[in-house]
């Protein structure tokens, strides 16, 4: 009928004029798709439906349309754009297989509205271009009228980072650095952030690096030397408590990523320096405490979330991102900052102490994220808090202290570097990410405050299980279509009593941030067979029971939302009886989609 594109898609919510979720004023889920043809192929299209009958087998599928129209100029513009020349974010849906022939129409016609687009500093990913770019409200209207533009927005700045105090002489906390070098030297985490002060007593396990000049960061600032000296110390040492302090597990690459000339469209500059870094090294581990003051939005994909989220999904490398400190702000504020919400990588939040009763930090910003990838943050640990601070070390060496999700995901990192040095090539990045998320303790905290639960710094509980518990990995490749059968190991005998089976997957994904709401290309659809005796009908496939679902009977929308489908992260437990289970397994089917389907 019509040969049209599809450019891209955003997940709505809708309410049918007839049937199904028509009486939920809220709306049902949805996708609005984005779709390019020639105005000829549109015009067909019309003519077509006109002479529709209704029994032509077209018209099924017509009727699960519930509404065709333009993408107008004014729904493509986001946020406040000042009166005055300002630095813009512009993102264009774009192929460069497809759409080679009008981009430089696209910057003919940007530079006639009024708009310098910076394509040397542009981001390319699956299906969008990303672009900083100078101009006004007048100008972004022009340029809006573009057809491929899909949002002009104003450049979000940088998140604000507090320098860390040091604590006088007074304070009476005696900390003593060891002398030996890490536990696996061969083991290498990538910080990101201000830099190390050049009097760091880091010399052993850290290593500062320079930006190029050609990236054009600028020289050092004090502040973020501070902050970058304090996120070092977490990931080497964790938490300071006094005393003799323990040896790192593994030797940290800290790239200075902030300087003077790092200013709003400059952020541009430091995305693309680490995309650099990423993209020439095979860091199995790396930490980022810093980004763009952004929240994360249910309807876009933002380039720092999309960059990271390209190279974490080889699943070679395990990241933590801190998710910010506005959780005390008014909703939506109050919600995780970009690129925390990275499928492939792990956002972290704050708890406010150590102890048992531990609550959620009031600063640490809060879930749920975007779909796939609602469970946001991942894990929490302690950041510290007015009354009970997060300690560094610092040159002296002294000690220093602030609190803040900048300090709690360096800390998360060091667990994982310590799972890391003593598995070394026998724990894949995603076997650690499991391990970690399978030990979280939420506490009866709500999920959306604490995503999976606070994780402790004592490897040997993770690592070890107590009495009565064992705890099996299984890792690996699983290609699309595929099924893998993983057996839950039980004792031979009888199992008397009640038995708790808790199951942890994860896995890394390509990524299209194009569709957002189709974001990842792979998902699990897992089924539990507790006993391989108990049939129905064929004896190849013992009797299932719901282990991921949260209702026995779920829709594909309550699939789609409540059992995480898409998600790169489930995790649940069920409490079987041990008469029931007889060499229960879960069958493991790799699902895949393309950009727009199901």
């Amino acid at each position: 009928m019509c040969d049209c594109r599809l450019l891209g898609s955003r997940p709505v919510k809708v309410t049918p004029h007839k049937g199904r979720g028509s009486d939920r004023k809220e709306g049902i889920p949805s996708s609005s798709l984005f779709v390019a043809a020639t105005i000829s192929a549109f015009e067909a299209f019309a003519n077509t439906l006109e002479s529709l009958e209704e029994d032509d087998a077209i018209v099924e599928d017509l009727l699960k349309l519930e509404t065709i129209e333009f993408f107008t100029p004014e729904s493509r513009l986001q946020g406040s754009i000042p009166r005055k020349k300002a630095d813009l974010e512009v993102v264009v849906h774009f192929d460069s297989t497809l759409d080679a022939d009008w981009e430089s129409l696209m910057y003919q016609f940007a530079n006639e509205a009024g708009i310098d687009l910076d394509a040397s500093h542009a981001y390319q990913s699956r299906g969008l271009l990303f672009l900083p770019g100078l101009g006004n409200a007048v100008s972004a209207k022009q340029l809006a009228q573009f057809s491929f533009i899909r949002t002009i927005r104003p450049m979000p700045k940088l998140r604000i980072i507090d320098r860390p105090s040091i604590l006088r002489s007074s304070v009476s906390l005696i900390a003593q650095l060891p002398t030996e070098p890490p536990v696996d030297p061969t083991c290498r985490v990538a910080i990101f952030d201000g830099g190390l002060k050049e009097n760091h007593p880091f010399g052993l396990w850290a290593e500062a690096i320079e930006p190029p000049a050609s990236h054009k960061i600028g020289a050092p600032i004090d502040e973020y030397l501070d902050h970058g000296t304090a996120v070092t110390s977490a990931a080497l040492f964790g938490h300071i408590t006094g005393g003799a302090l323990p040896r790192p597990y593994a030797t940290v690459d800290h790239y200075r990523v902030l300087g003077t000339e790092v200013a709003d469209k400059h952020l541009y500059n430091v995305m693309l320096y680490v995309d650099e870094v990423l993209s020439q090294s095979n860091y199995p581990l790396a930490s980022f405490s810093f980004g763009p003051h952004e929240v994360a939005g249910d309807d876009q994909v933002t380039a720092w979330t999309s960059m990271l989220d390209d190279h974490f999904g080889e699943g070679t490398t395990l990241a933590t991102i801190a998710v910010g400190n506005d959780g005390e702000a008014q909703w939506p504020k109050s919600r995780i900052q970009v690129p925390s919400d990275c499928v492939n990588a792990l956002g972290v939040g704050a708890s406010d102490s150590t102890s048992t009763d531990w609550q959620r930090a009031s600063y640490s910003s809060v879930g749920p994220g975007r779909h796939p990838g609602l469970v946001k943050p991942d894990l929490v640990f302690f950041g510290g808090t007015d009354d009970q601070q997060f300690r560094f070390i610092f040159p002296g060496p002294s000690v220093a202290e602030g609190c803040g999700t900048s300090y709690s995901t360096p800390a998360i990192i060091r667990v994982a570097s310590g799972l890391k040095s003593y598995f070394g090539s026998d724990l894949s990045a995603q076997a650690i990410r499991a391990l970690l998320i399978h030990s979280a303790d939420p506490a009866n905290h709500h999920r959306d405050e604490v995503g999976w639960g606070i994780i402790t710094d004592d490897i040997d509980s993770i690592v070890s299980c107590e009495e009565g518990v064992v705890r099996i990995a299984y890792q690996g490749k699983l290609e699309p279509g595929k099924v893998l059968r993983a057996p839950i190991p039980v004792p031979e005998q009888q199992l008397l009593g009640d038995v708790v089976i808790k199951a942890t997957f994860c896995y890394g994904c390509l990524t299209d941030p194009h569709t957002p709401g189709d974001y990842t290309r792979a998902g699990l659809d897992i089924t539990f067979r507790p006993h391989r005796l108990k049939f129905d009908k064929d004896p190849k496939y013992p009797n299932t029971d719901t282990f991921f679902k949260r209702h026995e009977k779920s829709n594909e929308q309550e699939l789609r939302l409540d059992a995480h489908k898409w998600d790169t992260v489930l995790h649940n437990s069920k409490k079987k009886r041990g008469s029931s289970l007889l060499d229960p397994t879960f069958d493991i089917h790799y699902l895949a989609r393309e950009p727009g389907s199901k």
